[in-house]
Order: C-alpha cells, then structure tokens, then sequence
C-alpha cells in the first residue's frame, strides 16, 4: 500500500500498489499520475476525487457509500469517475493507469451554485465518458505532477478551474451553469488593490490565485472570470509578463546573475525562467542581457 499523501483530515485513502507514482499538491488542488495493480481500493475525505483511466479495465466493480449496491460495469480508457467530499468509495479492479485529482468542493458550489449537487446524482451516472476538452486539461494536470519544477502554481491553479467547470458540464449534461454568463469586469477599485498585491509579491513563489481573489473579495471561479473580462488577460498570463518586466529591469545591473534574478521575480530555478522568459520575448535572459 502507498503512504495516504494527505493530512489525515483531508483525505484518507488506501489502495493496491502503485508505480511510475507522481503527485503535486498546490492551492486545494491535488494531482496524481501513476500505474495501480489489481486489487481493491477504499477511500474518503473532504475534498472531491475525480479520477480517470488511461488505460481501459477489463474487471471494475466500485461501490458508493458504506450500504450502496455494489456496481460491477464496464470502464474504458479514459472514463471520468466523481467522488463526491465526505462519501465513501469502495473499488475492486484489475490494474490500470490513472490520474486522480483532488479539488474542494466549494469551487464546485461556487461553478454552478444550486445547480450543482453530485450527492443526488445517481451513483451511477458518476462514472462516464470524458469529452475531449476533460481529457486534455486532466492530462495536463498530470504533467504538472510529472514536472512540478517546471510549471508554475498558479498555471496548475487555473488549470484546475477549467477542469473543474468542465466536470460540471460533464456531469450535469451540458445544463447552463455561470459560465455561459457574460462576468462583470473587476471593478477599477479592485483591479488597483490586486496589481499592487501582486507587484509587493512577485518574488513568492507559491503566489496563487486564490490570493489574489481574497484581495479582490470573490471566489477564485468568479475572480478568475472578472479579472479577465477588466485586462484581457487570465490571472496567470497576467502575473507572468510583471515577472518578465521586472527580470528586464533587473538585467542592466550586472552584478546580479540570472539565476539571482529568476528567484527574485518569482521562479523556482532558472530553467524555468528561462523557458518562460524565451516564450513571452522571444529571446532568452542570456542573450537578452548581451544586447543591452
């Protein structure tokens, strides 16, 4: 059995032995990637659980809740199965690969509020099909957990807010939820409060956009949506061009190494920096700084 990588509090989880195992944990969102043999799984906790398989079963058997009717059904590559918060699962499996992601069920509420309850959804229904655009944002959630060095923790964040409003969509047949509305822009007031916020703290590392929506007063669903509607641009787009303008004025004083400067404007290591700093300018530190 692997080691529960969760506080006892948040989820507790036991299951076959697994291998090629990755995970990243980062702002409510938990992501794993890994290969589990055959055998029976049985987990709880107060974070929703949506898992899918790479690869198809040929044997899967699951039951939710302690007295629920064991379902013994057919699942293939790429089925998306919705564990709601705080109800048990109970799993009997051939092997499989898969990616598992944790979330907080208050994103889920504040996506679709009042339309949304997965503990009244047929158990049943919680196991089906992902669309294309599930699949693709649950596969690169899975590289972040393959590569936590090089993706930062916002662009997980918000990759996991899209894949959040895409299981919604999943799960409720397309029914309309908030984002078909068009979202008020953030007010001037608020857009102020927030730059300056992130201009006082673009060296942190873990600066996510749960922080900057607590300054904005919303939830980081709807920040995410207002932010965008007042600049055109996504929380993490955003914060990375000030990063990226403030490595610029850092590149004159010599003195200062680049590895020194990715640090200070918020990167974990240099290669990153690096990476980003060529996609957004064009061009990289290194040679950047020999033009000047």
């Amino acid at each position: 059995m692997l080691e529960n990588p969760f506080a006892s509090e948040a989820f507790a989880i036991s299951r076959p032995a697994l291998s090629g195992y990755a995970a990243v944990s980062r702002s409510g969102l938990t992501v794993e990637a890994y290969h589990s043999e055959a055998g029976q799984m049985l987990s709880c906790g107060a974070m929703h659980r949506i898992s899918i398989n790479r690869t198809a079963h040929r044997r899967y058997a699951f039951r939710l809740g302690e007295d629920g009717t064991t379902h013994t059904v057919k699942r293939p590559a790429f089925s998306l199965g919705f564990q709601p918060a705080g109800r048990p699962l109970f799993v009997d499996g051939d092997s499989a690969d898969y990616i598992s992601i944790f979330q907080d069920p208050d994103l889920y509420r504040s996506i679709a509020p009042g339309r949304f309850a997965p503990e009244e959804i047929d158990e049943r229904a919680l196991l089906m099909p992902t669309d294309p655009v599930t699949r693709h944002l649950a596969c690169a959630l899975a590289e972040t957990a393959s590569r936590p060095d090089g993706t930062d923790s916002m662009l997980s964040e918000q990759i996991g807010i899209a894949f959040a409003v895409s299981t919604v969509r999943l799960l409720t047949s397309g029914a309309t939820i908030a984002t078909t509305d068009r979202a008020p822009a953030l007010s001037p007031q608020r857009l102020r409060r927030v730059s300056d916020y992130v201009d006082a703290r673009l060296g942190e590392t873990d600066l996510s956009i749960s922080d900057l929506a607590a300054v904005a007063n919303l939830s980081p669903f709807h920040f995410s949506r207002a932010f965008k509607g007042a600049t055109g641009k996504t929380p993490h787009q955003f914060v990375t061009e000030r990063r990226i303008e403030q490595a610029k004025a850092m590149m004159p004083n010599r003195e200062c190494g680049l590895s020194e400067i990715a640090y200070a404007v918020g990167f974990s290591n240099q290669a990153h920096f690096s990476t980003v700093f060529r996609r957004v300018t064009g061009t990289t530190p290194k040679t950047y700084r020999d033009q000047l």
